[in-house]
């Protein structure tokens, strides 16, 4: 972390200095690539590509833009037989990540890995198809290999054994990895034990070194411990045994060791450990990335920031350690073409003379940090440490006031990934993809800003805007009318009756359940109603007339597609029972002249069913709806023991079927 601190600001004090500017362009590069390969390896897929994104004119960030793309198929494809039990066949896949280039070992899939395996253990070995027991089998014997470079000779044997088990003779390839990972377990185990034996009886330098590289005797077989431990004998044996003289010999590991074994003799050790574990882990990186000339400009970042920390190592190792850098650097350099190596100089050793001004400046500093003037805050430190730049004691300086330098550094990263929120969640918003935004809400939680509760405040804001983004279901009321043809049906003593069409009119409100997320919204509604028919003789005269007026109650389910978008018209299919309530009845029969008022020759109530077809538009704050509905009474609108004057106390049976159009809004 405290290197990181120094990262951004030194490089920025670098470039400030004016040199090497055709040298190191875009030095933020190696940065946003150690972050955006952290955010990789946890799994972070989406998080990574956006920092990927952020520089994807330069060919090998946008190689890692097309290998997410691949990672996600994979993950997905992987995660589906991982939840349907197929683990041996997950594990196939997961593995596929390591065939893209330079991708490294990213944890999240090796964790995914690792349980698949975990769960294939527990179960019975003969489920497993011939073709599964070999995939799961060369995992085994992949991993038992890790397991070897580590020492871990008995988690070595366990995974060998447990490739032996399930390949079997099955294939010849893991027959001969399995069998030479057990033998090269077997003896390396000999060989361990041996090697602490002969330890215990205080061997000479010379006969350690070589019992340690008789280990070199097995075949197919390299432990880095081991050689380290040589490397740091062969120097204390050739008398090196300065932090001045183990720096000469250009070997971050070994320099590491030494401080770390050293700690009492060493000035601010800590200090000095973390910054040489950041830089071993960056030529590491380098040596990885040159590999590759898609990453030029990246490595060229990263040899930016080596280069920067030197300044920041005690002044008896500076020189060494710039000439290491400076070496390696010219020899990658040379590899190009029609690139000639540019030589840094090493600064001399003067006496530091910026000491006063340096911490005049801090003032200053904490001053602007505490008023949230994080880009002068940022200005005045970089100008600060420049007072610095003649400095031996460099180094003690800046870890008094490391995590002034902590903040600024974390505060100004945190702003720049915050204007970057931002942008997504606009630009998310525009494309109708506020369901999308919450994530990056929690993400912008996170970040460590100077104004944290105006942050806080944004998020709980933005939070409370996507729930009302997201909330696309609403309980709304709509006024309703409709108007349709009344086809009645009578029979009177089984007889049919001939009825003319009449019409009928509605109006009223309902209440529906509105959701774009889901396949059914519901209705419930009441609606006043008029309807008008009549009955003719063989000469179209017309013999009787027919008004009935009520309450029409209704409940209904809506079908539509799922998922559909409020603000776009969506088709639906409604149907659902209806209650028909007289209030009024009036009959004429003009060829007895006679007329009848009042409801008692009717039911309370009639049951009906209806269904219909519409086309509707539902948002926030407006609605409307058409639809073609039908409407057929399940039962007759006469109270069967009830005489009717014009049936001569026959049987009367008369049904009421609708067809017509519905038409409702809202402005609500």
């Amino acid at each position: 972390m405290q290197i990181k601190v120094y990262l951004l600001i030194l490089i920025s004090f670098l470039s400030v200095k004016g040199f090497a500017q055709e040298l190191f362009p875009k030095k933020e590069l190696y940065h946003v690539w150690i972050l955006a390969g952290e955010d990789l390896d946890a799994g972070k897929l989406d998080d990574a590509l956006q920092l990927y994104r952020s520089h994807a004119e330069y060919p090998n960030f946008s190689q890692k833009i097309r290998q997410i793309t691949r990672l996600k198929e994979i993950l997905s494809e992987g995660e589906k037989l991982r939840k349907r039990g197929n683990y041996a066949g997950a594990v196939d896949k997961f593995k596929e990540y390591r065939k893209l280039k330079d991708i490294g070992s990213l944890g999240y899939f090796e964790s995914r890995i690792e349980d698949c395996l975990g769960q294939i253990n527990k179960r019975n070995i003969a489920e497993l198809t011939a073709q599964q027991r070999i995939i799961t089998g060369f995992e085994f014997a992949h991993r038992g290999r890790q397991k070897l470079s580590r020492m871990d000779t008995v988690g070595a044997k366990r995974d060998f054994n447990n490739a032996r088990v399930l390949g079997g003779n099955r294939n010849n390839v893991l027959k001969e990895q399995y069998a030479e990972g057990l033998r090269v377990t077997d003896e390396l185990t000999r060989w361990g034990s041996n090697y602490h034996k002969s330890q215990a009886s205080g061997l000479p330098l010379p006969q350690q070194i070589a019992l340690l590289e008789s280990y070199r005797n097995i075949r197919n077989i390299d432990i880095p411990d081991i050689e380290m431990r040589i490397k740091e004998l062969r120097t204390e044996a050739e008398g090196i045994g300065s932090l001045s003289g183990i720096a000469r010999l250009c070997d971050s590991e070994l320099l590491i060791r030494y401080v770390s074994t050293h700690k009492e003799k060493i000035t601010a050790s800590g200090f000095l450990l973390s910054r040489l574990n950041e830089l071993n882990s960056t030529l590491r990186k380098i040596r990885m990335l040159r590999q590759d000339t898609l990453n030029i400009l990246t490595v060229k970042s990263a040899y930016a920031s080596l280069f920067s920390w030197i300044d920041e190592m005690p002044q008896e190792i500076r020189t060494d350690m710039r000439t290491c850098i400076q070496t390696e650097y010219d020899a990658y350099i040379a590899t190009l073409p029609s690139v000639s190596p540019v030589v840094i100089p090493a600064k001399p050793a003067v006496e530091c003379k910026g000491r006063e001004d340096y911490e005049r400046g801090i003032l200053l500093i904490k001053k602007e940090l505490y008023g949230c003037n994080l880009l002068r805050a940022r200005s005045l430190w970089i100008a600060n440490v420049s007072y610095l730049k003649d400095c031996d004691n460099i180094t003690e300086v800046l870890n008094q006031h490391k995590s002034l330098g902590d903040s600024i550094t974390r505060m100004v990263r945190s702003d720049s990934l915050l204007r970057l929120y931002r942008e997504q969640i606009q630009k998310m918003v525009v494309a109708g993809e506020c369901s999308k935004t919450p994530g990056v809400y929690e993400r912008m939680k996170l970040l460590k800003v100077c104004n944290q509760e105006e942050l806080n405040e944004e998020v709980r804001r933005g939070l409370a805007e996507t729930r009302k983004c997201n909330n696309i279901s609403w309980w709304k009321p709509e006024l309703v009318a409709g108007f349709a043809g009344v086809v009645p049906k009578y029979k009177i003593a089984d007889k049919k009756k001939e009825v003319e069409n009449g019409w009928t009119g509605s109006a009223g409100v309902q209440l529906s359940y509105i959701d774009h997320k889901n396949l059914a919204d519901f209705v419930i509604g009441v609606e006043y109603f008029q309807s008008s028919y009549s009955s003719v003789d063989s000469y179209q005269s017309a013999l009787e007339d027919f008004k009935l007026s009520g309450m029409n109650g209704l409940l209904s389910i809506k079908l539509h597609q799922p998922n559909t978008n409020p603000k776009r018209l969506r088709p639906y299919l409604r149907f659902g029972p209806e209650i028909l309530i007289p209030i009024s009845y009036e009959y004429k029969n003009y060829s007895q002249f006679q007329e009848v008022s009042g409801t008692d020759q009717l039911q309370k109530t009639v049951l009906s069913v209806t269904g219909a077809l519409g086309i509707e538009i539902q948002k926030a704050h407006f609605g409307a709806f058409l639809e073609c509905f039908g409407n057929n009474g399940l039962g007759s609108i006469y109270n069967s023991r009830v005489s009717h004057m014009n049936t001569a106390n026959q049987k009367i049976d008369a049904r009421i079927s609708k067809f017509g159009l519905r038409a409702g809004f809202r402005i609500w």
